[in-house]
């Protein structure tokens, strides 16, 4: 049972509407009937996150009502601040007395922005604007509906590098810092805003263990989630975003902005982490980078040469939907109030930290901040309300905007080609699919985690049957109108084992990204693979099962995995049974232990074992031999053996 003064609620009480996300942890859903601060303009919607059955056992409940409880302990402006900046968890829920998840805050509109398509098409709903789309190339960038400039990268950094300083005064560490948990909006001013909170260390203690985003890893041997590695990752996202690319590790790439930046990269990334700046550091030298920085957002390339259609409109992150319409011939550029402003709030936001650091505690005067209060209430709200996720702005009849986008000249005739995602691909490019299993509905997005990547091409027929035996295809998507197949492949979150068959090798911790690998003593061999369940029963008939891994594949629930696994142990001892016959060759630590099919071949007998590791005592006066993968202590062993 939680304490009294965690806020929470039972699950029977929550009103769901539809599932908004899922991963490898759960899923997240959205809450019609509460709201979270009440008080402030009507109070910010709320979705509820459930963890998978396979997590809870990990979960650490005390560590997760510590976190809900942080906002009430802070100060009312500090409390506020944590609640504008991330989706902290706001209230406990719990399922017959345990618990199951919880509640927070829905991400607020200016984060979200609409993906255009390669073509100019609007393709749906406002999604997550995450920091990766801003690891590719301006052309990218632009062709799918951002405008970003040089200024704009800057001080997105500089409000990060704020962040973590105050996340850190506070004792929270972020610990998995990667583009898929930071998203960002170009507004006034440009700022991030973090998102899977729980993932985060608070006074050092996790709500379940630590987990890194592939290419996003610390160096080995170093711990998970401290200020360190924050500022490990920080440096990371900084060579990256200027790279435009998605691994880049070369802080060159900020030279060109500011020698100072690749210089403070190429310390952020010490292997050392005593010798790392930190993000007050990080903070002052970006800001001051970006009063020199340009103003000008990048600009697709035309793809036809300047003439024909037009290059798609362009929106400011955290803006759903199409830009105002721009100012007529002649009409005089408006000033750039919105960089200045951005300057302003990125000073003052140094200037915070400065005196915050300085001052210190001052007797006197009160923390009481006026508006609403520090711990985000969570109340019930009966009125409905429209998601922000939902791509529509009223009702069928509402009269759509005027089109800003510009229109051909009378004398160009000749019609725009209809934009067909299936035609213009090849090989190696990525989609986002948010059809049905029988109705794809595709648009272009970069190779990262949870988009599908053409892996083969078929033209001349639009057979879907056509990708059967492709490797790694998960799903075909046709054109008539190209008489072509994309075979396609999804990119897992949960690492390439998604794709191991029946023999193959795999590797990865708990719930940490798990590779294929070559066959070797402690990692696992795959017995069996399912798709479309998650039901490790089936397993259990299977020779030397003792370990499962379900890989969820997003909205994509008929490709999830389950991998059956047999631990790979050096020598048939590890599968021995009592009484059975090996042969015993060597002696001391170089023993090994062959089952050769006969007694009358072998040595030695068993006599005894026990999943303890180095547990002689258990064998009395017999031999012994052990074994342990300390990743996976439950399947060490301690097997008693007697000559024969």
């Amino acid at each position: 049972m939680t304490s009294e003064r965690v806020p929470t609620v039972d699950h029977g009480a929550l009103t769901l509407g539809r599932r908004l996300g899922q991963g490898g942890q759960g899923a997240v859903h959205e809450v019609t009937d509460r709201r979270i601060n009440e008080a402030d303009d009507g109070g910010w919607e709320v979705a509820y996150k459930e963890y998978n059955a396979a997590v809870l056992p990990q979960l650490d409940a005390a560590a997760l009502a510590a976190s809900v409880a942080l906002p009430g302990e802070l100060s009312a402006a500090e409390g506020r601040w944590l609640c504008e900046k991330t989706a902290w968890p706001a209230a406990l829920v719990e399922r017959q007395g345990s618990v199951s998840g919880f509640l927070m805050r829905r991400v607020p509109d200016r984060f979200l922005f609409t993906l255009q398509s390669l073509g100019g098409t609007t393709p749906g709903a406002p999604r997550l604007a995450n920091l990766e789309y801003l690891l590719n190339s301006d052309d990218y960038v632009a062709r799918i509906g951002l405008s970003v400039s040089e200024r704009d990268r800057l001080l997105l950094l500089t409000d990060l590098a704020a962040t973590l300083t105050r996340l850190h005064r506070i004792g929270i560490t972020v610990g998995d810092l990667s583009p898929k948990n930071l998203l960002f909006t170009t507004g006034t001013p440009p700022e991030c805003f973090l998102i899977d909170c729980d993932a985060m260390r608070l006074r050092g203690t996790g709500v379940l263990p630590q987990a890194e985003t592939p290419d996003w890893q610390i160096p080995d041997g170093e711990e998970k989630a401290t200020r360190a590695s924050d500022v490990y990752k920080l440096a990371l996202l900084a060579v990256r975003l200027f790279a435009r690319d998605q691994t880049s590790r070369d802080p060159a790439a900020l030279a060109s902005v500011s020698p100072e930046l690749s210089d403070l990269a190429r310390a952020g990334l010490d292997p050392d982490p005593a010798r790392r700046p930190s993000p007050a550091q990080w903070a002052e030298q970006l800001a001051a980078a970006a009063t020199t920085a340009s103003t000008a957002p990048a600009v697709a390339t035309p793809a036809n040469g300047g003439n024909g259609t037009p290059t798609p409109p362009r929106q400011r992150a955290g803006t759903p939907g199409p830009p105002g319409t721009p100012g007529g011939p002649g009409s005089a550029p408006a000033p750039n109030w919105s960089a200045a402003k951005a300057l302003v709030a990125v000073a003052a936001v140094i200037l915070v930290i400065i005196v915050a650091v300085i001052g210190g505690h001052s007797g006197g005067g009160s923390d009481q901040a006026t508006g609403s209060s520090a711990t985000p209430s969570v109340s019930q709200d009966d009125s409905g309300g429209q998601s922000p996720y939902d791509g529509s702005s009223g009702g069928s009849d509402s009269t759509p905007p005027d089109d800003p986008t510009p229109t051909d000249s009378p004398s160009d005739t000749s019609p725009s080609p209809t934009p067909d995602p299936v035609g213009d691909a090849v090989v190696g490019s990525c989609f986002d699919d948010r059809g049905t299993g029988s109705q794809s509905d595709l648009s272009p997005t970069s190779c990262t985690s949870g988009a599908f990547k053409v892996v083969q091409v078929n033209s001349a027929t639009t057979d879907l049957n056509s990708c059967d035996g492709v490797t790694d295809s998960d799903r075909s998507v046709s054109s008539t109108a190209h008489d072509r197949v994309l075979c396609l492949s999804y990119l897992s979150p949960g690492g390439t084992a998604f794709h191991a068959r029946s023999g193959d090798c795999v590797y990865g911790r708990g719930h940490d990204t798990w590779s294929e690998v070559s066959c070797q003593a402690g990692n696992f061999k795959v017995l069996a693979t399912y798709r479309g369940t998650s039901d490790t029963s089936k397993c259990n008939s299977l020779t030397h099962y003792n370990e499962s891994l379900h890989m969820p594949a997003g909205n994509y629930s008929g490709l999830d995995v389950l991998l059956c696994l047999s631990m790979n142990y050096p020598d048939d001892a590890g599968y021995a049974t009592q009484r059975e016959c090996l042969l015993k060759s060597g002696d001391g630590p170089k023993a090994r232990f062959t089952n050769v099919g006969s007694c009358a071949s072998s040595n030695v007998y068993v006599t005894g074992r026990t999943s303890t590791y180095d547990d002689a005592g258990f064998c009395n006066q017999d031999g012994w031999t052990t074994w342990e993968n300390p990743d996976y202590p439950r399947l060490a062993y301690t097997v008693c053996w007697r000559p024969r």
